[in-house]
């Protein structure tokens, strides 16, 4: 049996949504001496590196100790070298604890796809259109796959539909969900081919966004049942299919708000990346972001709050906050990418006072 399979029947609980017992950590920990526990039984050292630090938060049936760290920003080098140079100083500099591959690929505009009878010539783009990309995702395994995770970024199908059609796109969903459905369909396709040769040159796993149920867009009703979430759930079971730890992204970025996030809940996923608020102000609360989704969660901070605005002591605090009142597996994360001008100093500084922060509060 492989190693992903044996993960998946071994591991998986609840179809897919949990971490039973046996633990992640302990599949994964390094080669080295055993300890013997009481009764006799062996267990290897404790999780060392990044990797094994990170998959130890999906064994829900202990709190993670260690607390992981990850931020993410757009580097001003998309692609090639300049891309990967970036990334590399960027995973150094800060500390993080997994690789998010930032996605760069833009799909044409199609100026030919006027109505919604005309998303039927949305073609299907196979792995050689995404060779660019395929091309940063190759490097950053093979400088840095032995010590942290490979996680490209998977955007959703509604935003690659944005990409091709443009403004007109969720006018046209509107109008006509039926008429556009193959047009969604080659979409996803092309996703999914994206996602199979991500795997072959290395990913771990993906951050897949979700757009479309807020308020911006569908909201929670019908036309986002029918339009937006058969099309995410076949691009999330893509990934859970074929790799290792993926993490669902709800993303509210430009002020696209939801009423609630527990629509959500049956989209597959290792790790759930939440909002912080919905569109009335309601915090989320990341407890019971984990009670909702019985997995792990990743958050916490405000993208453009005390994280890029305030003081180093501000942001510590804003790290004592959201670590007090934060799920037993947790992720320290921002609810979207940072800005871009953020220095890395201070996601280091704030990467670095989140690792041993519930040893320190002990």
């Amino acid at each position: 049996m492989k190693k992903r399979e044996f993960l998946k029947s071994s591991i998986y609980a609840l179809g897919g949504l949990g971490i039973c017992s046996t633990g992640a950590a302990s599949l994964y920990a390094s080669p080295g001496p055993a300890a013997t526990g009481k009764r006799g039984v062996s267990y290897l050292a404790p999780a060392t590196s990044k990797r094994e630090k990170v998959l130890a938060v999906l064994d829900q049936s202990k709190p993670n100790e260690y607390v992981p760290a990850a931020f993410f920003l757009h580097f001003n080098d998309k692609l090639g070298q300049g891309a990967i140079d970036s990334h590399l100083q960027f995973f150094r500099a800060t500390n993080m604890d997994f690789v998010k591959v930032q996605y760069e690929i833009v799909v044409p505009h199609l100026e030919n796809i006027k109505s919604p009878k005309d998303w039927a010539k949305i073609p299907v783009y196979k792995k050689d259109f995404f060779e660019p990309q395929l091309a940063v995702i190759e490097a950053l395994a093979k400088e840095l796959k032995s010590q942290a995770l490979i996680l490209p970024t998977v955007y959703s199908p509604l935003s690659l539909a944005q990409q091709t059609v443009g403004r007109e796109a969720v006018e046209h969903i509107r109008q006509d969900p039926d008429a556009v459905a193959k047009g969604l369909n080659a979409i996803t396709e092309s996703i999914v081919n994206y996602i199979d040769e991500a795997v072959n040159r290395g990913a771990d796993g993906f951050y897949i966004s979700t757009q479309g149920g807020n308020s911006k867009f569908f909201g929670d009703g019908p036309l986002f049942e029918k339009t937006v979430v058969p099309y995410d759930r076949i691009v999330s079971q893509e990934a859970s299919d074929r790799a290792l730890v993926n993490i669902l992204h709800i993303c509210d970025y430009g002020e696209a708000y939801y009423t609630q996030i527990r629509q959500f809940a049956s989209y597959p996923g290792s790790i759930i990346n939440a909002p912080n608020i919905l569109l009335d102000g309601t915090p989320i609360h990341l407890g019971e972001v984990q009670s909702t989704f019985r997995r792990p969660v990743m958050g916490g901070l405000d993208r453009l709050g005390v994280l890029v605005k305030g003081t180093d002591a501000e942001a510590f605090a804003a790290v004592d906050s959201v670590l007090s009142h934060a799920p037993a597996n947790f992720i320290l994360g921002a609810d979207c990418t940072v800005p871009s001008d953020v220095p890395y100093q201070r996601l280091r500084a704030v990467i670095d006072y989140a690792h041993d922060w519930r040893a320190r509060n002990a």
